[in-house]
This record gives C-alpha cells, sequence and structure tokens, in this order.
C-alpha cells in the first residue's frame, strides 16, 4: 500500500483541488520507532499512513471509491 506513491500525489491534488482548506498535504504520518528498522521501512509505513487518511478524505469528497477505480488508474500515468 505504502507503494502507491503516485496514487498518493495525485490524489493530495486532487483533493486539494476541490477542498484549498484541506490539510492532506501537511499529514506526516509518524510512525512508532518499534515498527521500522531501516529507512525505507519508515518512508513506507508513513506513506501507508498518509494514504489511509487521505483516503478518509477523499471518501467524504468524491462519489468513487478510491480503490480500486482511482489509484489503479494513478499508478498507469
Amino acid at each position: 500500500m505504502g507503494s502507491q506513491l503516485a496514487a498518493l500525489t495525485t490524489g493530495r491534488q486532487l483533493v486539494l483541488d476541490r477542498n484549498p482548506s484541506s490539510t492532506c498535504h501537511r499529514f506526516v504520518g509518524a510512525v512508532a520507532r518499534h515498527k521500522f528498522r531501516s529507512p525505507q521501512r519508515e518512508q513506507l509505513l508513513r506513506q501507508s499512513r498518509q494514504l489511509l487518511q487521505l483516503i478518509a478524505e477523499w471518501d467524504e469528497l468524491f462519489p468513487d471509491n478510491f480503490f480500486p477505480r482511482f489509484a489503479t488508474r494513478a499508478g498507469f500515468d
């Protein structure tokens, strides 16, 4: 899930276009230190948390589900 960087980036932009007061781009997605051992794993977990937070906001703004329609298409741009 955290490897969906294209979906995360594009999704954030669409949310911000629809709701300029959104703070989705500021959500860090902090992860407890015991959950990772490498910086790569930390980044993957952070992106996963950011994506989950984005999906929650997406569901309030758009009629279509984030997965599978949007996220799948975003990965093939």
